[in-house]
């Protein structure tokens, strides 16, 4: 956990609880913790999720309840901000990302164009970076990439 070191007023124990509680949710949730302010008794907290082959993402009030158990050794009169960071999976989908799925699925340009049922160059555009890509062309490529990922296994 980042910043934990910011937290002078906890016992070992206590920071290695924490420390044990913010492992688990990393290792299996991939949700993080950061510490960013102390003053006095108000701590700020930064929690945020990564995508992950689970699948199961927390909304940003999940988020929050989470942090909260994670954190509640803390004294009685300790105020607990927490700066909540759900995933969002639009944010993942680049013409990067999108030639290296294709190319990890082993999908020509071809191929990938009659599955998404658009002109392929029209679709090399996207790929090279001169074309954006809307919301809802993201969540085209994001979804098609997943199907195929959990056909191929």
């Amino acid at each position: 956990m980042k910043g934990i070191d910011k937290l002078p007023h906890l016992t070992s124990g206590q920071k290695e609880d924490l420390l044990h509680s913010a492992e688990q949710y990393k290792r299996f949730a991939r949700v993080e913790f950061e510490v960013l302010e102390v003053a006095g008794q108000n701590i700020t907290v930064s929690v945020a999720q990564s995508e992950y082959k689970g699948g199961r993402y927390l909304s940003a009030k999940e988020l929050k309840e989470r942090t909260a158990e994670v954190f509640k050794g803390l004294p009685a009169d300790t105020q607990l901000s927490i700066q909540a960071h759900p995933f969002k999976f639009l944010n993942v989908v680049t013409a990067d990302y999108i030639n290296q799925q294709s190319e990890a699925l082993g999908l020509s340009h071809t191929e990938l164009a009659r599955l998404l049922d658009m002109r392929p160059e029209n679709l090399t555009r996207i790929m090279e970076d001169r074309k954006g890509l809307t919301k809802l062309g993201k969540a085209a490529f994001y979804y098609l990439f997943k199907y195929l990922e959990t056909e191929k296994v």
